[in-house]
């Protein structure tokens, strides 16, 4: 054959083998068994949270809570985490029994109580399929007192394999025709573990934080630590953190001072399922100062927010700083809030 024909030839069947691939992955064909015996074939996008997204061709994406499916079945490869913090990878058959799935991976097949299962993300999951990111914010302003209120709230999660790390943000503002007044708040936190993260893990953290109620001009903080879940399931999670940190602080009339303090921190989830959806978020710091002594802070934050439509949340959410020791002499700011959150 000529050259001149070869070579557009040859350039057809590579591309044809390049866009085969994606088209084949692109194919909805994993089924999912309910209770009911209503059966549903789209493409396994997540589960997380107690529920398993599903992609449709002709219902678009949907929610399917997990406790009820009976069966699932895909022939793509998956990442599986357990509520014991186990992590496998395979493609995912159906058992006999409901409510039960088997894992096939190079070692042979493995069944697995659904209810086990935490998490599932396809193993081909890119970064920015793995982030998951929530804000809201509030303004209101009332006439009569002349008061006008800001609030934002942001919280972004990355988890791989072998970490998650977390980027939290609060800045609320007020102001009235004698005072304006503002608080801000930014921590950064990593937890690592080395197999599965039921065991103990490590864990990084930073803070930023300006309070005008606490005469606080800018504290910054650096620590370290360990925790570990107490409770990681579909419906939970609970976990504990205890470590140290160095902290650099400015208040209003006073010098720039340095401590070093115990954190002890706890954090817990839950999610229902029943409509409407409803998710709370609770987590609690103590601080006790190691070289000011007497000097005790903690910080606390709960958020409720139930899901009016798809990814859109009514969200109210409630905090509160205490320091013993303030600038001021007043020694808790709290605020109360509530409007309109987003979830990617």
């Amino acid at each position: 054959m000529p050259a001149t024909k070869t070579l557009p030839l040859l350039l057809a069947c590579l591309l044809w083998l390049a866009v085969a691939p994606c088209q084949a992955q692109e194919r909805k064909t994993d089924v999912i068994t309910l209770y009911n015996g209503d059966k549903v074939t789209g493409e396994i996008k997540s589960m997380e949270g107690g529920i398993l997204e599903l992609s449709t061709d002709a219902i678009g994406t949907i929610g399917i809570e997990w406790p009820e499916i009976a069966h699932l079945q895909s022939d793509y490869h998956y990442e599986l985490r357990l509520s014991d913090g186990q992590r496998l990878y395979g493609s995912i058959q159906r058992d006999s029994r409901a409510g039960q799935l088997v894992l096939t991976d190079i070692y042979g097949r493995h069944p697995i109580d659904l209810l086990q299962v935490v998490e599932v993300r396809p193993i081909e999951d890119s970064f920015v399929d793995r982030l998951n990111i929530y804000f809201s914010a509030t303004v209101a302003y009332t006439k009569a007192t002349s008061v006008g209120q800001v609030s934002f709230n942001t919280n972004i999660n990355y988890e791989d394999k072998t970490s998650s790390n977390t980027l939290s943000a609060r800045t609320d503002l007020s102001r009235t025709d004698d005072n304006d007044s503002k608080s801000t708040t930014v921590n950064l936190s990593r937890n690592t573990w080395s197999t599965d993260r039921g065991s103990v893990y490590r864990a990084l953290f930073a803070s930023y934080e300006t309070n005008d109620e606490l005469a606080l001009t800018r504290r910054v903080g650096v620590g370290a630590g360990v925790g570990r879940y107490f409770i990681d399931t579909h419906r939970s999670t609970l976990t504990g953190t205890a470590g140290l940190q160095v902290i650099d602080e400015d208040s209003e009339g006073e010098k720039t001072t340095q401590d070093v303090e115990l954190i002890l921190n706890t954090h817990f989830a839950t999610w229902r399922f029943s409509s409407p959806e409803l998710d709370i978020d609770f987590d609690f710091t103590l601080y006790p100062s190691v070289t000011d002594e007497g000097r005790v802070r903690s910080s606390s934050n709960v958020r409720l927010r139930w899901e009016l439509l798809n990814d859109l949340y009514w969200d109210v959410t409630a905090w509160a700083n205490t320091d013993n020791q303030s600038a001021t002499g007043s020694d808790t700011d709290y605020a109360i809030t509530t409007g309109i959150g987003w979830n990617n």
